[in-house]
């Protein structure tokens, strides 16, 4: 990592609890701007529930979390962050509601549904939809895509209001191999060409190492924070990867 660049995440003995034992425990560790972190571990590692502490969604029971410079109990610039949760297409599937609205929705400001759309709103979708390949979509049923399709429509609503920090859950997950290397390959381009910072949940350490820079393996707490490839050379070695 580069010296230089500026912190974007803090985090300090962070502890998260779902009421017996710690999910997450004593966590420290810094992430820089520019940095595309894989977040690796077995199941029930906390992964998740650290990009929900990121998110906003969860508050941390111990420790604190800083992001770009603010402590995030008193954080207010959500705008400069895009989440994608793991399998969004539930939230959508059997309501009837296009490419278009679900990209769009990314653009609500303050919870509102009710939100009027400007024209720097439709803009934003009509740029995002073009460079996500998805104006063909645009007015196709969300319920109606591939999974790959879809995970390219919640990203393309995570990036409409061009964040600094993207958090992503698995985002291939329900995605075929093909259409998964397409995902990782967009991803890499996003975090090279925009500069955006990425913390992404994902199993597949030997794919993101193409496009992640460091890795960071929880089970509970940090078992390895540091370069992907060193992560991808000690795999062998250390059972937690993927246990």
């Amino acid at each position: 990592m580069v010296s230089k660049m500026k912190t974007v995440i803090e985090i300090d003995k962070l502890g998260y609890s779902y009421g017996e034992g710690w999910i997450l425990n004593d966590l420290s560790l810094k992430i820089e701007k520019g940095d595309f972190v894989a977040v690796i571990g077995p199941n029930g590692a906390g992964k998740s529930t650290l990009l929900r502490l990121l998110a906003g969604i969860l508050k941390p029971m111990q420790g604190s979390i800083t992001i770009f410079g603010q402590d995030r109990e008193k954080f207010t610039m959500w705008d400069k962050i895009g989440y994608v949760p793991q399998n969004p297409a539930r939230q959508h599937r059997a309501f009837p509601i296009s490419v278009r609205e679900v990209v769009s929705l990314g653009r609500l400001s303050g919870g509102s549904m009710f939100q009027h759309y400007s024209h720097e709103d439709r803009a934003a979708v009509d740029d995002i939809m073009e460079r996500f390949s998805l104006k063909a979509l645009s007015h196709r049923k969300i319920g109606e895509l591939s999974g790959g399709q879809q995970q390219r429509v919640y990203l393309a609503r995570a990036m409409v209001r061009n964040p600094q920090l993207l958090l992503l859950d698995e985002p291939a997950t329900g995605v075929d191999p093909d259409a998964k290397e397409e995902l990782y390959t967009m991803l890499g381009e996003i975090n090279r060409q925009q500069g955006v910072t990425i913390v992404m949940v994902s199993h597949d350490l030997e794919l993101a190492v193409k496009v992640c820079k460091n890795a960071l393996c929880l089970d509970h707490n940090i078992c390895f924070w540091g370069d992907v490839h060193q992560a991808l050379v000690h795999r062998h070695k250390h059972g937690y990867f993927y246990r």
